[in-house]
């Protein structure tokens, strides 16, 4: 009887570790982005364009001040602040990602996006959000007399293993491989200073954007059609489950402002 009982409850245990991790596994899906299937890249006639601007509504949190507590003299040259929310003067919302779910066909990258990089200069990754195209190499720069070391969390075994690499004072550019999979956004860290982080999206398509300082997007050369509009924040969440549906005709603008707050 003994037997049974636990043997039950150990059933009953793994079933609800079972919810648990399948709770935490939707969740993180509804952080991510969505892509297409498939997607051909092709010469765009009478291409549209998608303008439009993010803002934030609610109280605006205070920028947190980061702890600066290896190699002060020179990280510490000028204060530092979390930038997991990034609100203008009149509410705009920076580094939100706006994009297009479900193009299947369009424009290819250009040659500038397929030299993605980001800087580190100050003990600071910049851009705090980037789009890197699938299979493009990144280029990681680092011109302080100083060691970094490059951690990109992948969160998708189809996307391979972590990339984690130390990138030394006399390595001013550190070529990062590509990925072949469409994946993220996908947290950067700096190993040595703890107080770094960053994300980057690895996307199949160009038509993604990330908003300046002002809370602007632009997705230009978009074939004509009807598609789902989407965007990503890192703390205010995605519209994943109601994406918003917009209508490119040839040659027009759609503008499709998105206001976002944060999750309650």
């Amino acid at each position: 009887m003994k037997i049974r009982v636990f043997a039950s409850f150990m059933v009953l245990l793994a079933c609800c570790f079972g919810l648990i991790v399948l709770a935490d596994n939707h969740e993180e899906e509804n952080n991510m982005l969505v892509f297409p299937e498939a997607y051909t890249p092709m010469k765009v006639n009478g291409g549209g364009k998608i303008t439009g601007l993010v803002k934030f509504e609610g109280e605006v949190p205070e920028m947190k001040k980061l702890d600066i507590n290896k190699d002060k003299v020179v990280c510490g040259k000028e204060p530092k602040f979390d930038e997991s929310v990034v609100v203008g003067e009149n509410k705009e919302l920076k580094n939100t990602i706006v994009y297009l779910m479900d193009i299947v066909k369009g424009k290819d990258f250009d040659a500038e996006s397929k030299k993605p990089e980001i800087d580190q200069e100050g003990c600071k990754f910049t851009p705090h959000v980037q789009i890197v195209p699938v299979g493009a190499r990144l280029t990681m720069l680092n011109n302080a007399p100083i060691t970094h070391n490059v951690h990109i969390l992948l969160n998708d075994a189809d996307m391979g293993q972590d990339i984690n690499k130390s990138q030394n004072r006399m390595l001013k550019k550190l070529r990062i491989k590509g990925i072949a999979k469409a994946g993220g956004p996908v947290e950067v860290k700096c190993d040595i200073h703890s107080w770094m982080k960053a994300y980057i999206a690895y996307v199949p398509h160009p038509y993604f954007a990330v908003t300046n300082e002002k809370g602007e997007f632009t997705l230009e050369n978009v074939p004509p059609g009807t598609y789902k509009l989407g965007f990503w924040h890192e703390v205010c969440g995605t519209n994943n489950k109601e994406p918003q549906t917009v209508t490119v005709a040839a040659g027009g603008e759609v503008k499709q402002d998105f206001t976002l707050k944060l999750p309650e």
